[in-house]
């Protein structure tokens, strides 16, 4: 059954050919089924899900809603603009409604005093459904993982609305199962890829992200720059204070660093004190001042004691052909900020043209864009 809030509207009802289209709705049905089996992630399923149900019945707008805990961000949309606060903030009642009461709530003529966040999404005085995305569990309870609004072209007659909304249930359904799944291989994949006590990227996916913007680099012509840092005399906070004050501090550093970041860049722990940072589209010119930044945002990091950082930056190609001498090169730069007194950032030294030619072809000719009879001699 389905709870109703709202006022009634006194336009006439909708009169359906339900004959007609019970074809396309299983078509739909059934691509959405091969859609969730071969979804590599949860916006594609959810994005085939609200696609299908937008199809299906010809909703003119709509929106999932979902995640696996509390939260209910944003996952699909059509139609509509995404909201400034999500709904599980208690934004919307009639959400909140449909959700703890598990079944499918009607909002008729939808009044933006009473529901200015669902106003964000849907015109004001438009018919709504929501229909609340979950999963029982052993225990007899539902887990509520999300939920589905559509907009309504009219109130519909109540015959229809009851096949409607059994069979949106029945997606929704199958849509929390699939989207479930999806969310627990992503986690299992954040965790492959992030370090377990910094939760920032780890040394594997540092590795991995630096390659493929390396390619990117050679391939647009944009240089990319690598800032490695190490804690100065990191040890003592361990001898010390112990290593929970330890941890502690190294994790508000690897919190610092990501503010610090901008939206491109990748931060990764890169050993047990060490941190670097990639910076895409980023060259010489540019990059000791953000690699400044970084330092600077290390040593307002919280800790037991004053933490500062060593820093050292280079760039490809003007000081690296590759990513093993791209680390080599931010290292060795390190390495003299060390031994210049500690608290400082060098930028490595610079090759020449003809280094920095032979550096881009040998990259474009691993990645079998540049013939081997054009390659640049490596005597050059």
């Amino acid at each position: 059954m389905a709870n109703e809030s709202g006022r009634h509207s006194a336009r006439p009802p909708t009169e359906p050919d339900t004959d007609s289209a019970s074809g396309a709705q299983h078509e739909s049905l059934l691509r959405l089924a091969n859609d969730l089996l071969a979804a590599a992630d949860s916006h594609t399923a959810a994005t085939a899900v609200l696609d299908a149900v937008l199809e299906m019945y010809q909703f003119p707008r709509g929106v999932l809603l979902g995640a696996p805990d509390a939260r209910l961000p944003v996952l699909a949309s059509y139609g509509l603009a995404e909201p400034t606060t999500p709904a599980g903030q208690g934004r919307s009642a009639a959400v909140m409604t449909a959700l703890d009461q598990k079944e499918t709530t009607v909002v008729r003529r939808l009044d933006a005093s009473e529901e200015p966040w669902l106003a964000q999404l849907f015109p004001v005085g438009a018919d709504l459904l929501i229909v609340p995305m979950s999963i029982p569990t052993p225990d007899g309870e539902d887990r509520r993982y999300g939920a589905l609004l559509v907009q309504t072209p009219s109130p519909p007659e109540q015959g229809w609305r009851r096949i409607v909304i059994e069979s949106l249930e029945r997606v929704t359904a199958a849509a929390a199962r699939a989207l479930r799944t999806l969310w627990r291989m992503e986690h299992l994949e954040r965790l492959a890829a992030t370090d377990e006590l910094t939760m920032i990227a780890n040394r594997r996916t540092f590795n991995a992200s630096l390659e493929r913007e390396l390619n990117r680099g050679a391939r647009s012509g944009e240089p990319v720059s690598l800032v490695i840092l190490d804690l100065d005399d990191f040890k003592t906070v361990n001898d010390i204070h112990g290593h929970p004050a330890g941890d502690e501090a190294l994790r508000n550093v690897a919190a610092a660093l990501s503010i610090a970041c901008r939206d491109l860049d990748t931060a990764a722990r890169y050993g047990g004190e060490e941190f670097a940072v990639i910076l895409p589209d980023c060259g010489p010119d540019r990059c000791l001042d953000i690699a400044e930044r970084l330092r600077h945002a290390v040593a307002s990091a919280p800790a037991v004691r004053p933490l500062t950082a060593s820093a050292g930056v280079a760039s490809y190609p003007a000081h690296a052909s590759d990513s093993e001498s791209l680390v080599r090169a931010a290292d060795d730069a390190l390495l003299l900020s060390k031994r210049a007194g500690r608290d400082r950032t060098t930028l490595a030294r610079k090759v020449s043209a003809d280094e920095r030619r032979l550096a881009v072809a040998q990259r474009l000719t691993a990645q079998g864009r540049l013939p081997a009879d054009r390659r640049p001699s490596a005597g050059l």
